[in-house]
């Protein structure tokens, strides 16, 4: 699916266009093989690099290719699908905008809806492309966050199930796949801001300065929500295994002291002469002596807390 859009700063207003303009923006989404190899010949793209925005397994990076540059970046996917990320080309050409994705561009509408967009300023249009994939990783990373305090809650109720461990996996899956995007994109931000890619004024070097600080938080941010994960993990696993040690110290106490009276009873069971054993009250005897002993015992462990 391709759509047209036009704006510039002496009529702001997004509108969508049948043909394309010059300072336009071309959006393609799921693009065919043909529609690709139309719009490398149309417009003089590298065919492979086009292939490359549609692999799914791409990572951030920029190319330069005589006056066209190449941004591969990834967005974020809505939180139902099974894939965090997805890949999107950003193609600065001559007088026009191009980007491709595969998967729908989720961002898109938000774009079209905030009349800020002039597509006539191209570096400006990146720009504010990558700030609004920036606030999804956001918005991922702070549900993510939320998730995790959830579950920390449960930790001191000892509530945790298996539902929750198998919610921490994919949150850590996420926050793996957004942190293997914001670490290159900080480098290809790097890389914009020396000019040598695109023509950029103040303003548009003051937004990437903005952009490289805030993909870095971002980052500083995922990785303390992962250190977060893996802590509450650590500390369950240890909680888990403190009170299995303290199960099988009380069932080996419990044992021994049961010992004591399979012990006794077990002489009195022989058929030899034994202390006691003419006595009418040999059994009360017997019982009382094994309870008392057994009382011992059990003092003797409490105070020494084996159980």
């Amino acid at each position: 699916m391709m759509r047209i859009f036009h704006s510039s700063s002496k009529a702001p207003a997004l509108v969508e266009l049948e043909q394309i303009a010059d300072g336009s923006w071309m959006h393609l989404e799921s693009p065919s093989e043909l529609e690709l190899a139309e719009l490398s010949q149309g417009y003089e793209l590298d065919a492979d690099l086009l292939q490359d925005g549609i692999d799914p397994n791409e990572s951030p990076r920029i190319e330069r290719d005589g006056d066209k540059v190449y941004i591969f970046t990834r967005f974020c996917l809505p939180e139902a699908d099974k894939t965090t990320t997805a890949p999107l080309l950003i193609v600065y050409a001559k007088g026009i905008t191009i980007t491709i994705c595969e998967r729908p561009f989720s961002h898109l509408e938000q774009l079209i809806n905030s009349q800020t967009v002039i597509t006539s300023k191209r570096a400006q249009l990146i720009l504010e492309i990558l700030q609004i994939i920036n606030g999804g990783y956001k918005r991922r990373i702070n549900t993510a966050g939320r998730r995790i305090l959830q579950t920390r809650s449960h930790l001191d109720k000892d509530q945790i199930t298996n539902k929750d461990f198998i919610g921490f996996i994919d949150i850590e899956e996420d926050l793996n796949d957004i942190l293997l995007v914001l670490e290159p994109t900080t480098s290809v931000l790097n890389s914009l801001l020396n000019g040598r890619y695109m023509r950029l004024y103040e303003e548009d070097k003051d937004l990437i300065e903005d952009l490289s600080l805030g993909t870095q938080e971002l980052t500083l941010l995922a990785q303390t929500r992962l250190t977060t994960l893996r802590n509450i993990r650590e500390a369950y696993s240890t909680i888990t295994a403190n009170n299995l040690n303290k199960v099988f110290k009380l069932m080996t106490s419990i044992t021994i002291l049961m010992g004591i009276f399979t012990l006794i009873t077990g002489f009195y069971s022989m058929n030899i002469a034994l202390p006691a054993a003419e006595d009418p009250n040999a059994f009360w005897i017997i019982l009382g002596s094994t309870g008392g002993l057994i009382s011992i015992a059990a003092y003797f462990f409490k105070k020494n807390r084996w159980f």
